[in-house]
């Protein structure tokens, strides 16, 4: 049975406003595409037409950008009622309630090459993390990997021992996505309102099938503040147009 994906798109995204005022912030235009255009096109490169996609700021404009744009795709849109008050962690969990298997996962504001997708293809029987290994700042996700495994992950995490950034996108498989389902669905409880859904990978007992897939070089940004926007549009989008138009002529 081929995974299926899982779009967390909920979020208000008030760091980048004005730009999110009047719109999600996956349905921000990078380079000729919105964000999510972006995203749904590498899922297709992998064979991925089943999408749960979890909605909540101005839900009625990304189902009708779906709806019109992407019709071949199958949709289970799913609501995080609580957006305004919750975070990653919440909203990874109602995606979990109506999902029991393989998954990719994204977060809604990452713009990336296709390419990523397909190095997470191949694995199966763990958790598969994009790694960017760079010099991380504070604000980012951050890695530990020791003896080839991630051993810790987070934001609060020191820089200095990290290996690089976790980009946001995943691929779970196997027994880990069972565990991994149950330990989210575990910690999505009172008092973890604004918790990250990498709290729920970091908590994690047993993390020896969590795996870092190195994805260093390909374009890639997580965009949270207005300067990852301008890096977005500015310098990785040539990126991904010059990508494309290598594939047309392949």
């Amino acid at each position: 049975m081929k995974p299926i994906a899982v779009i967390l798109a909920a979020g208000m995204s008030t760091r980048l406003r004005p730009l999110t005022e009047d719109r999600p912030k996956c349905l921000l235009k990078v380079g000729p595409k919105a964000i999510l255009d972006w995203q749904l096109e590498a899922l297709q490169s992998v064979g991925v037409s089943d999408l749960v996609v979890v909605v909540g700021y101005r839900k009625e404009m990304i189902q009708e950008h779906i709806r019109l744009h992407h019709p071949s795709f199958s949709v289970r849109f799913v609501e995080n009622v609580a957006y305004e008050k919750t975070n990653t962690l919440f909203s990874l969990k109602e995606a979990l309630l109506v999902l029991d298997g393989d998954f990719y996962y994204m977060n809604a504001d990452v713009v990336y090459d296709k390419r990523i997708l397909q190095r997470l293809q191949a694995g199966t029987d763990g958790g598969f993390l994009a790694i960017d290994k760079k010099q991380c700042r504070d604000e980012e996700v951050k890695v530990v990997v020791e003896h080839g495994r991630v051993a810790e992950i987070g934001k609060h995490l020191n820089p200095e021992h990290c290996e690089g950034e976790f980009i946001g996108v995943a691929k779970f498989t196997g027994d880990f996505a069972r565990r991994f389902r149950q330990q989210v669905l575990d910690l999505a409880v009172p008092g973890n309102e604004m918790k990250f859904f990498e709290y729920a990978l970091d908590a994690m007992a047993d993390k020896s099938d969590m795996i870092p897939v190195d994805i260093t070089g390909l374009p890639c940004v997580e965009i949270d503040f207005p300067e990852d926007y301008a890096f977005a549009t500015e310098q990785v989008v040539r990126h991904l147009v010059d990508a494309e138009e290598e594939n047309a002529h392949v």
